[in-house]
C-alpha cells in the first residue's frame, strides 16, 4: 500500500470535506435530512451510516472543490465524493474517475474513504471506479453511489486490499468549517 499513498498524495491535497460540527444526525430511515447509509463489502465489509454534509471550498492549490462528507456517527469512518471544479451537481447520474492512477478533470467525481481510531488514521482507499447519482438538489442534496476502491490499511502498509461500497445519502450544506483531509491525515 506505501505506493499507493504516494500516488493518492496529490487527490488528497485536493479533497475537501465540509463539516459544520452542529446538531445531532438523525438516524437513517427516521425523516432526517443530512444522514447516510452505505454497504461495504469485499475484502473488507461494514456497515456505515452517520451524518451527510456538503459544501464548495476555493483550494488555493486546485481551486473550486465541491465535496459530500458522510461521516459515521459511531466509529471513525467518512466517504467523501468530491467533485473538482467546485460546481454543485444537479439531478443526473455523474461516473467516478479513477483517483489513484487516472488524471480526474474538472467537473468529474473522486472518491475517499478512510477510517480513523482514536483521531489515528488506520485505513485509508481511493476509488479506482464508480458512479454518483443525483436524485435532488436545492436545500439538500440526496442521491446514491457505487463505488470500487483501492488501498489499505496502515498496521500492514504492504497488503493492497479492494473494497465495494455502495450506499444513499440526504445531506445538507455544511461550510460553517472546511477541513482539508490532509490536514485529517496528518500528511
Amino acid at each position: 500500500m506505501t505506493k499507493h499513498l504516494r500516488l493518492v498524495a496529490p487527490a488528497l491535497a485536493a479533497l475537501l470535506a465540509a463539516c459544520d460540527g452542529e446538531g445531532t444526525p438523525t438516524e437513517p430511515g427516521q425523516g432526517g435530512s443530512r444522514t447516510f447509509s452505505a454497504q461495504v463489502t469485499g475484502d473488507l465489509e461494514s456497515m456505515l451510516k452517520g451524518e451527510a454534509l456538503f459544501g464548495a471550498v476555493e483550494d488555493p492549490e486546485h481551486g473550486p472543490v465541491f465535496a459530500i462528507e458522510m461521516s459515521e456517527t459511531e466509529g471513525g469512518g467518512v466517504i467523501q465524493l468530491v467533485r473538482l471544479g467546485g460546481e454543485t451537481p444537479g439531478p443526473g447520474n455523474y461516473p467516478v474517475a479513477d483517483g489513484l492512477h487516472g488524471s480526474p478533470k474538472t467537473g468529474e467525481f473522486i472518491a475517499l474513504l478512510f477510517d480513523s481510531e482514536n483521531g489515528e488514521p488506520t485505513a485509508l482507499f481511493v476509488a479506482r471506479s464508480g458512479s454518483v447519482k443525483v436524485t435532488g438538489a436545492g436545500a439538500t442534496l440526496k442521491g446514491s453511489f457505487n463505488l470500487e476502491a483501492e488501498g489499505g490499511l496502515f498496521s500492514d502498509p504492504e497488503q493492497t486490499l479492494t473494497i465495494r461500497v455502495a450506499g444513499t445519502f440526504t445531506a445538507e450544506p455544511g461550510t460553517a468549517a472546511v477541513i482539508p483531509v490532509s490536514s485529517r491525515l496528518g500528511t
